[in-house]
């Protein structure tokens, strides 16, 4: 018995065990919380990134803000400039007809020249805007996959069922100290468990061809002596180092019983209908290929081929043969005859059909 869903339930942080709710053998429904780790560093942790997130937004809100102001500085500025150049302009005329001086002249250029270096200063802050914003975008960006993992970690401070399962093993108790990559449960998905049976090889040909069909391939499996009806889903695609098959998984028809994985249970696989096989009880084999066609009240020994085995209801549990020498109505000795020889005669008491 196993299950494609078994989990091993792992560490993911460096931190003490708190509380342990999870046993051995309890079933447990999707969600339930099954261990507890002390998540103080980790609220700790939180607090720190949520800080630094609150800070990159406020630096990103006053660096819109200063745009903004850089934005309306610029306008005042271009008018200011204006003045400036009108002021120089005004000065220069003075000078040249000897009413104002030389050195209001020189004044006027230097205002005119402060306020050409304080525009291209205020252009310069407008132009680098958008790099700045870029880069405290990113810094907020870095911030929140900061502050989002730290929420993962406190999450996975609560280490719950991923699925309605069974605990196989706890593998820690509260007070232990664990790091990341420490087994702490296992479990498995109890509505995904499944019968691997090996397929003699003598088998496989009929099975695979069978799953290419679609034929439905049954078995019956024995549990507490219970018969439970399982159907084949698949074949594995991988033969095992030291097995001699290839292995099948068998679903289960019905309602899943109670199972614990690793229990071996004897499984009764039935193959698709054969053409030319026959069944034929044990007594009537001589060996381990051989049986005895009646013909004319003389025994006549025919070889046969073994190719599984067949549970009749009535007469127990037959083996099932092929043969090119026998065909239909023939009739063969069920009997176990010490002195059985070909050519020997014999008289029909009863026959089976």
């Amino acid at each position: 018995i196993e299950s494609p869903r078994e989990s091993r339930v792992r560490c993911a942080l460096s931190t003490d065990v708190q509380e342990v709710w999870g046993l051995v053998g309890q079933n447990v429904s999707k969600g339930e919380e099954l261990l507890r780790l002390d998540d103080l560093d980790v609220k700790l942790t939180l607090a720190q990134r949520e800080a630094e997130l609150t800070e990159i937004e406020a630096q990103i809100q006053s660096e819109n803000t200063r745009y903004q102001t850089d934005r309306a500085a610029l306008v005042q500025e271009t008018k200011l400039l204006t003045l400036a150049q009108s002021a120089l302009e005004r000065a220069e005329r003075l000078a040249q007809t000897q009413v104002g001086s030389q050195a209001n002249v020189d004044d006027a250029r230097q205002a005119v020249t402060r306020q050409q270096l304080s525009l291209t200063s205020r252009r310069r802050a407008i132009a680098d805007h958008p790099s700045r914003l870029t880069q405290l975008q990113a810094r907020r960006q870095r911030a929140v996959a900061l502050r989002d993992k730290a929420l993962r970690d406190l999450q996975r401070a609560r280490i719950v069922a991923p699925f309605d399962g069974r605990i196989t093993a706890v593998h820690t108790s509260p007070g232990d100290r664990v790091h990341p990559g420490d087994r702490l449960i296992d479990l498995f998905d109890t509505a995904y468990t499944e019968i691997r049976a090996q397929v003699p090889n003598r088998h496989l040909s009929v099975i695979r061809q069978s799953l290419r069909e679609g034929t439905l391939i049954t078995a019956t499996a024995i549990l507490d002596g219970t018969p439970i009806e399982l159907k084949l889903t698949r074949l594995s695609g991988k033969i095992e180092a030291g097995e001699g098959g290839v292995d099948a998984f068998f679903d289960f028809q019905g309602e899943r019983p109670p199972l614990e994985l690793g229990r071996t249970i004897p499984v009764l696989v039935s193959l698709p209908p054969q053409s030319g096989v026959f069944a034929l009880p044990a007594t009537a084999v001589y060996g381990t290929d051989a049986v005895y066609h009646i013909n004319n009240d003389r025994l006549i020994r025919v070889a046969v081929e073994h190719v599984g085995e067949y549970r009749n209801g009535e007469w127990g549990s037959w083996s099932l043969f092929r043969s090119t020498a026998l065909q239909d109505g023939d009739t063969v000795l069920t009997s176990q005859l010490p002195n059985a020889v070909e050519g020997l005669k014999v008289e029909i008491i009863s026959t089976h059909n």
